[in-house]
């Protein structure tokens, strides 16, 4: 028994690792929001126009109509992948975009975000049957984003 062994050296026991438990959710989740403040750009325009219902009740009608947008939806679920960050640091990023770029522009919270996104209709188109077939083999592929637009291939012909 290695635990016998152990005992008979003297050598100390393996403590547990002590484990973080926050005690102010809301500093806590305020500061995994901030992790993911950075900046992108956008052409100008009226964004919040054309992607947010800012008025969703309108007198008449029962119910309250959709706030955001199919197309602001599938856009902050693209940057969203593109980011690989977690729902509520994607929140704080478009949050600190937003206010720097188009103040009053709304964004989801991280739990709306989540209903938003799995009530996307995703259709996969595979153009490259070579990509495809390299992916389902386990080979790393490189994706290249230039001025000319999107490349699957080879690291190597990057550079």
């Amino acid at each position: 028994m290695p635990y016998k062994e152990r005992l008979k050296s003297g050598e100390a026991r393996k403590k547990p690792k002590p484990g973080y438990a926050p005690k102010d959710w809301s500093a806590y989740n305020k500061s995994l929001r901030s992790r993911g403040m950075i900046s992108l750009y956008f052409p100008k325009g009226d964004l919040r126009k054309t992607l947010v219902n800012l008025n969703p009740y309108v007198e008449g009608v029962s119910g309250q109509q959709p706030t955001y947008s199919t197309a602001y939806v599938s856009i902050l679920f693209i940057l969203y992948r593109m980011q690989n960050k977690g729902l509520r640091q994607f929140a704080g990023f478009m949050a600190d975009y937003w206010q720097a770029h188009l103040p009053g522009m709304p964004v989801p919270s991280f739990g709306h975000l989540s209903d938003l996104f799995a009530k996307l209709d995703l259709s996969v188109q595979q153009q490259c049957t070579r990509t495809v077939e390299r992916i389902k083999r386990g080979e790393k592929v490189a994706v290249i984003v230039d001025s000319s637009g999107l490349r699957f291939s080879n690291a190597r012909d990057w550079y």
